[in-house]
């Protein structure tokens, strides 16, 4: 069974051969590994690993996943320009002016600080739209690159309140605002997720099999209250409309997500990326079956704290504990993530060398 075949039929809750496991790396990793490994933006790396690909979007290579994309409406002035280190990301409309500076992809100063210009944010949702683009010269290309070891999911997000959180506002902000201006954040959701709705539809259309709603949910900064009266709807209208198009809807929830298990089960998710179990998450596998029942998909993390940095001899022992008889039989895909972080060889070739005693070679 290819990676390919094996993935898939882990989608399709359907038998397949052997267990599977992946990985995603970056520059911060390929960096320090043989030049000869560093082809295809990680493709060249994954394929000397063995492991199956299960690639998010055009990941590391040239082809860019656009639909659907974000238009504001005629009349409002975005711009994005380069600082140093920092990106300055500017908006300018009749409604008013907003600012966002990022220093390597994290934010320095979110673009919604107040009232007023929560105001101005919500008008320039109010004009916005999202349209579709065609995917599928990108997803033909990104699978020839790939062949017959791995798939790609469309990895697109956040939805509505996780990109307030995380982007716009930032946790104290969001929350602060919330509290003094209820109503004006509601009207600010509101409009927000009907604009995501479209987008919905389109990620719906892609031609990928998978969709990975990016979410990053994590009870360190949504409280469960929160997730039950905002977030689970939105990840339920995002679920319903991907499993009608015949598609796995998967969320990508890479924090603390044990006590809203419960509610994860409400959104009828197909499965969890990045699920992540103990020390540096809060969710072992076994208990998300527990909840969201035998059907699960799980592509779990392998724990930071064991994978990154601690001694590399204890990952493949860490396997052998994490490996159930349970786990061997549930739709599970282990993900050695590597992203945004330099992880030397030795780590990725301990997971490959355990993968390798428990099957027969591919």
């Amino acid at each position: 069974m290819t990676g390919r075949d094996r993935l898939r039929a882990i989608l399709r809750r359907q038998p397949r051969e052997g267990l599977s496991w992946t990985t995603l790396v970056d520059g911060a990793t390929l960096s320090g590994v043989p030049e000869a490994l560093r082809g295809n933006g990680g493709i060249d790396f994954y394929r000397h690993l063995g492991c199956d690909i299960f690639l998010l979007n055009g990941w590391g290579t040239p082809h860019a996943f656009r639909s659907p994309s974000l238009r504001w409406a005629d009349g409002v002035e975005a711009s994005a320009r380069a600082d140093g280190d920092r990106l300055i990301q500017e908006w300018h409309s009749p409604a008013g002016s907003l600012t966002a500076v990022s220093r390597r992809g994290h934010p320095v100063k979110y673009p919604v600080t107040d009232l007023a210009e929560m105001r101005t944010y919500r008008e320039l949702w109010e004009g916005a739209t999202y349209e579709p683009y065609a995917d599928s010269a990108a997803l033909a290309a990104t699978e020839e690159l790939i062949g017959d070891v791995g798939i790609v999911s469309r990895f697109w997000g956040p939805s509505t309140l996780p990109r307030l959180l995380e982007n716009d506002m930032g946790t104290e902000g969001f929350y602060t605002l919330h509290s003094d201006h209820t109503d004006d954040m509601e009207a600010l959701l509101a409009v927000m997720h009907e604009r995501e709705l479209v987008a919905f539809d389109h990620l719906a259309a892609s031609p990928c099999e998978s969709v990975t709603l990016c979410e990053n949910t994590s009870t360190a900064y949504i409280s469960p209250t929160f997730y039950r009266k905002y977030n689970l709807p939105h990840q339920a209208d995002f679920v319903d409309k991907v499993k009608a198009a015949g598609k796995t809807a998967l969320l990508h929830m890479c924090g603390h997500v044990r006590d809203i298990l419960p509610d994860i089960r409400e959104t009828g998710c197909d499965g969890i990326h990045a699920l992540t179990p103990p020390p540096v998450g809060n969710t072992p596998w076994e208990q998300a079956l527990d909840v969201l029942g035998e059907e699960l998909i799980i592509v779990g993390c392998l724990d930071p704290a064991t994978f990154v940095s601690g001694p590399v001899e204890n990952i493949g022992p860490a396997l052998d504990r994490l490996y159930t008889p349970r786990l061997r039989e549930a739709n599970v895909v282990l993900w050695a993530a590597a992203d945004g972080i330099a992880v030397e060889l030795a780590r990725f070739e301990a997971v490959q060398h355990w993968f390798e005693a428990q099957v027969p070679p591919r």
